[in-house]
């Protein structure tokens, strides 16, 4: 049904996740580069006219920009939506609170005073701490003294300390990619055909604002409990997904009504 309904609309949207669905995880985050054949996919659906395409990540926008070639030109929405960089250049960030920005800064002084350095990612909105590719009892450490330091400083600062795949992460309460992907809906028609990927529990609140927008589609090599309504193996059913998008929105348009009830979702 999704397929109809893409070629017979104007346009489309679709949001992509990066780190575990799009790429596969890698003990050093800078290594994280697509599966082979997602590039070149990328780099078609970014010219299409009907295809608005949007990566979503927690990720700091300039740092996904920075691991995509030149022929990929995407609007990206990183630090889990607090951030937008779109594919002109354009920029914009929904800082943090001054209260909140001090709090960020001393949880890494703390962790970096402990010998954890070269597990933290400081990005514009948030602290990520990376534990992937650690010995178990060195990462079991980390966990805890995370832990400890966010539980003495930020009990009342609006942030939350939330899992992730491979570490935790310190962020404010307000923004999500549930938040970024209502934020990007609210710019489109409700009768656009649209679609989000993605693989990790920070997902699970893009997943449950699609609705009946879309499709919620879990990109994993081994399912698991989720909201999403579909799920993909990467990375050939990802490759035969993003195939198929292109195809339909390069077809000519078919004679239909989006929004008709033989093509609502």
């Amino acid at each position: 049904m999704l397929w109809r309904r893409l070629q017979s609309a104007p346009r489309s949207l679709l949001m992509l996740d990066y780190d575990g669905t799009l790429a596969p995880f890698q003990d050093d985050r800078f290594e994280a580069t697509p599966y082979p054949g997602v590039e070149d996919r990328l780099a078609v659906l970014s010219g299409l006219s009907r295809v608005r395409l949007v990566l979503i990540t927690g990720r700091s926008a300039r740092d996904l920009r920075d691991l995509l070639p030149s022929t990929v030109r995407v609007e990206i929405w990183g630090s889990h939506g607090r951030e937008r960089l779109n594919a002109d250049g354009s920029y914009e960030l929904a800082a943090l609170d001054p209260l909140q920005q001090d709090t960020l800064r001393e949880i890494g002084h703390q962790l970096f005073s402990l010998g954890f350095g070269a597990a933290l990612e400081m990005k514009p909105a948030s602290l990520a701490v990376h534990w992937r590719g650690l010995e178990p009892e060195t990462k079991e450490r980390l966990r805890s003294l995370t832990c400890s330091v966010f539980e003495h400083l930020a009990p009342t600062s609006g942030l939350q300390l939330l899992p992730f795949d491979g570490g935790l992460e310190v962020r404010s309460t307000d923004r999500t990619k549930g938040t970024a992907l209502r934020q990007i809906l609210a710019q489109e028609p409700a009768t656009l055909p649209a679609a989000y990927l993605g693989d990790d529990l920070t997902d699970e609140d893009a997943f449950a604002e699609v609705g009946n927008r879309g499709a919620s589609i879990l990109v994993r090599p081994v399912v698991r409990e989720s909201s999403a309504g579909f799920w993909l193996r990467p990375p050939q059913e990802l490759l035969d997904f993003l195939d198929s998008w292109i195809e339909a929105t390069t077809e000519p348009l078919k004679d239909a009504t989006i929004g008709s009830a033989e093509a609502s979702p």
